[in-house]
């Protein structure tokens, strides 16, 4: 979907913060995508996404989630049981957005958005105590085209986005606030695309979280280690926050107990006795565990980023739990 407000007509003045990923120009709405001023265009697909992924790009054929694992995470997620996670997220970024005082405008991006569950939530939160609050306009990323494909189903007023966060498709200072909700993470990138002022807001499990589950697969259950965003990130920015959310969950069904299974790494790293092991359960009990860091960007990190190798953070979570 084209961002509202923003579609190309003759004589008017257009603004983007898009960047073309074949020449890095700024990338321009059109009737029908988006094209830069090299002419490389890129169409929006009839759901209302634009795939800004290059096929010389891509790792496989269809990178990212597969159709089975964005199934099982939606029907998973829209039951509530991590609503509680949403909703503090929700609270983070409004406490964020009042620290910016009263920019006209303010853009957001969930990068690694899955299928739009925290991004929908939050335009909603926003949305319903948005008196004072500055335009907000929405965006989320993801490499898999079939998790953008269901998070349009959420709402297509927003610009949902085929892409990679090791190559996202936004100019230099363009944005306030990153989101990363257990999604690997581009600290280089999350630097180059967010202003001087601007937020990175990550999410990733707590020690015990999903215990329970985890016990069920391994002999012996580690604490989850703190992830390793804040080392990375300490020369381009500064901690402001860490919250904590836990609470109990149980589960009372066979099939959301596999849909936990299967929007987790363990469906991946399990062998198939100890898949049908948890296949198997009608009732499970387990830790909901999550922490939420704030971060804001070094007015000097743009003079850093040389200093620093690409650091990619997937240490916590590949893929969305």
């Amino acid at each position: 979907m084209l961002p509202k407000g923003r579609k190309s007509s003759k004589g008017a003045h257009i603004i983007s913060i898009l960047r073309c990923p074949v020449c890095q120009k700024p990338l321009l709405p059109t009737a029908d995508g988006y094209q830069c001023a090299a002419m490389h265009s890129f169409d929006a697909a009839h759901q209302g996404y634009v795939n800004l992924v290059l096929s010389h790009k891509k790792h496989s054929k269809e990178p990212g989630d597969d159709p089975e694992m964005i199934q099982s995470r939606r029907r998973f997620l829209d039951l509530g049981h991590y609503r509680k996670v949403s909703d503090t997220i929700n609270e983070t970024i409004r406490a964020v957005l009042s620290d910016l005082g009263r920019p006209s405008d303010c853009s957001v991006l969930d990068a690694g958005c899955g299928e739009g569950f925290y991004l929908q939530r939050l335009k909603a939160s926003l949305t319903h105590g948005s008196k004072g609050q500055p335009q907000i306009h929405y965006h989320g990323v993801d490499v898999s085209k079939f998790a953008v494909r269901q998070a349009t189903q959420r709402d297509r007023t927003m610009a949902w986005f085929v892409a990679s966060v090791n190559d996202l498709p936004f100019l230099d200072a363009s944005l306030n606030i990153v989101l990363s909700v257990f999604s690997p993470a581009n600290i280089l990138e999350f630097a180059r695309i967010l202003k001087q002022s601007g937020s990175l807001v990550f999410v990733s499990p707590g020690p015990r979280h999903l215990n329970g589950l985890r016990e069920i697969i391994y002999p012996i259950t580690k604490e989850h280690e703190a992830p390793s965003i804040t080392d990375k990130a300490k020369e381009l920015f500064s901690l402001a926050t860490i919250s904590r959310i836990t609470y109990p969950l149980e589960l009372k069904d066979n099939q959301t107990i596999n849909d936990l299974l299967a929007m987790t790494p363990y469906y991946w790293n399990i062998n198939r006795e100890t898949k049908a092991k948890v296949a198997a359960l009608d009732r499970l009990q387990l830790d909901v565990d999550i922490e939420i860091r704030v971060f804001y960007k070094n007015c000097c990190g743009t003079a850093m980023k040389e200093k620093l190798a690409p650091a990619t953070d997937s240490k916590s979570v590949p893929s969305r739990s």
